[in-house]
């Protein structure tokens, strides 16, 4: 058995030898050839290149520079731009005030996304000032984190009356069970509260503008568009 294994590589080995020396060429077993003149039926249009002297290369290198150079600054000075947020309600205003300034339409686009519900679990409101700095000291003593925050008034007063918040929260379920949490470590009196229900919001967006376009966008003053035309946000929100 062994011997019929030796005698199997030196064959393999001879074979290999073989075929890399060329001996088998003629029978159309050879390795590709990497020497010439095997390269030359590689090469194409070889009649196309030309040696320069070293001015003549300098001088033709820089001439492809600036033909490349007005393009590449065209793309560089082209300006996004966005107008808002906007509220649903005032957004055709401000479409409205663009139309007026004598932008085409298709100038702009509309950039919707969703903004979430914000909860909170806060304390409050306080009409009084001592109860409020009573309840801030007792925080303290507790190491509990919290902001100052303005809470609607009861149906008698409506004004905006001071509170506490312990939290800001995405949604109704995280915010009660900080709620629970904060319950273990003696805050009795908190609850959650809606402090802004889910909305939408839209900008308009000018994704190309020219420098003169850039310029007039920014010297555009309408109360509809609110502060005007700024840089766009980094992210791109939904269409």
């Amino acid at each position: 058995m062994l011997r019929a294994l030796a005698a199997l590589l030196i064959v393999a080995n001879l074979a290999f030898w073989a075929w890399s020396a060329g001996a088998l060429e003629g029978i159309g077993l050879a390795p590709a050839r990497e020497r010439d003149p095997a390269r030359l039926s590689q090469q194409v249009r070889p009649d196309a290149v030309r040696a320069l002297p070293p001015a003549a290369a300098q001088a033709a290198l820089g001439a492809a520079s600036a033909a490349s150079a007005p393009a590449d600054a065209a793309r560089a000075t082209l300006l996004c731009l966005e107008a808002g947020p906007f509220a649903p309600a005032a957004l055709e205003a401000a479409e409205r005030a663009l139309a007026a300034a004598a932008l085409p339409d298709g100038t702009w686009v509309r950039t919707t996304h969703e903004v979430a519900a914000q909860y909170a679990v806060v304390l409050g409101p306080y009409g009084n000032r001592e109860v409020l700095q009573r309840k801030r000291e007792e925080l303290g003593r507790l190491h509990l984190a919290f902001e100052a925050l303005d809470l609607p008034g009861d149906g008698v007063n409506a004004t905006p009356q001071a509170g506490i918040a312990l939290g800001r929260y995405d949604n109704r379920g995280a915010a009660e069970a900080a709620l629970a949490s904060l319950g273990e470590r003696g805050v009795r009196t908190a609850r959650v509260t809606l402090l802004k229900p889910a909305s939408s919001e839209s900008r308009l967006r000018v994704e190309s503008a020219p420098p003169a376009l850039a310029e007039q966008l920014r010297g555009l003053s309408s109360a509809a568009l609110g502060a005007g035309f700024r840089p766009c946000a980094a992210v791109i929100a939904t269409r």
